[in-house]
């Protein structure tokens, strides 16, 4: 037996009081008595009026009090099987923030336009949990799952091209990492990578073939141009020209049964990427537990039921000692 509220039971020391001053009642009353008439006459002006009920009328009171503060600390035994469920879905999104992010083919940059996507998605879920991964020339859980939403944007917007020390860009090592984060007794995991799709590692079809393996599905967004641009490396000055790759980012959609968008600065596809999760993949999480079974509203009724008894008995004397009541004045 487990008592979820404990401290109630304190109250149950006014049960106490009330019956010993219950059991003093009687001896309470005559002396008050005695102090405006005689005690022999005490039988003549409660005539009509038994002491037993009365006394037994305040007892049910106090039973039922006592199950009302028992009920409030709700007693729990027995146990039994339940399904948590909540709503929501596990949805983790991959960011590229390797150096050709910074491009400005699309302004501000590939990487601040990915940023402010992500913030607009944040704007509209309400359950889901939401992880974040940056990846480079490798992968870092920068926030695990979870549900503060705020968590989640300050990690966002303290993303930039340093935030992975490992120079270059390998999505199979994001989606090998992503792959690890969910956890496996959920049914509803998403991917959302976003990316200008410039894979070094060629390992990401292979990778992408494993998590449709596992029932994640992945939504890819493409930043960037596929005319490409021209960035310079920050410390050596070199030119590299770089550009956006649809047919990787399209091939990974494709395997794992989900869908491409090009990110564009209107921001429209994150309405359509968000209506495509909702609308294919299944919005509750729950699993089995063993709990301890609530018998609180055993005792409710229990008082309840003892409130109905005592409001039904009448506190008078009945009729039969009544009328010998009144034939032993007569005489």
């Amino acid at each position: 037996m487990n008592i979820a509220n404990p401290y109630y039971l304190a109250l149950l020391a006014f049960c106490l009081i009330f019956l010993i001053l219950l059991f003093r009642r009687e001896n309470r009353l005559r002396r008050r008595f005695q102090k405006y008439a005689e005690l022999h006459l005490k039988e003549h002006y409660y005539h009509s009026q038994s002491p037993f009920w009365i006394g037994f009328k305040l007892f049910i009171c106090i039973l039922a009090l006592g199950c009302i503060i028992i009920a409030l600390t709700r007693p729990q035994w027995d146990y039994e099987k339940k399904d948590l469920q909540s709503s929501g879905m596990d949805i983790i999104f991959a960011i590229d923030v390797s150096k050709s992010m910074d491009a400005t083919d699309m302004m501000p940059s590939r990487l601040l336009r990915a940023i402010l996507q992500i913030g607009s998605f944040l704007d509209q879920v309400k359950t889901d949990r939401i992880g974040i991964i940056a990846f480079a020339g490798t992968a870092t859980l920068q926030c695990p799952l979870t549900d503060d939403y705020e968590a989640v944007r300050i990690v966002l917007n303290g993303l930039n091209s340093n935030s992975v020390e490992i120079p270059g860009t390998n999505i199979g090592k994001a989606l090998a990492l992503a792959a690890e984060a969910f956890p496996t007794d959920s049914k509803a995991n998403t991917l959302i990578l976003i990316s200008d799709g410039e894979d070094l590692e060629n390992s990401v079809l292979r990778k992408a073939k494993e998590l449709k393996a596992k029932g994640i599905r992945v939504y890819t967004m493409g930043v960037g141009s596929p005319k490409g641009t021209i960035i310079r490396h920050p410390e050596t000055g070199e030119e590299v020209k770089t550009f956006l790759d649809e047919t990787t980012l399209q091939e990974i959609a494709e395997l794992t049964n989900g869908e491409y968008f090009r990110v564009t600065p209107g921001g429209e596809e994150i309405q359509l990427i968000l209506k495509r999760i909702y609308e294919s993949e299944s919005t509750r999480r729950g699993k089995k537990v063993t709990i301890l079974k609530e018998q609180y509203y055993l005792f409710g009724i229990l008082a309840l039921l003892l409130l109905i008894i005592e409001s039904l008995l009448d506190p008078r004397k009945r009729k039969r000692g009544l009328m010998a009541a009144e034939h032993s004045d007569e005489h």
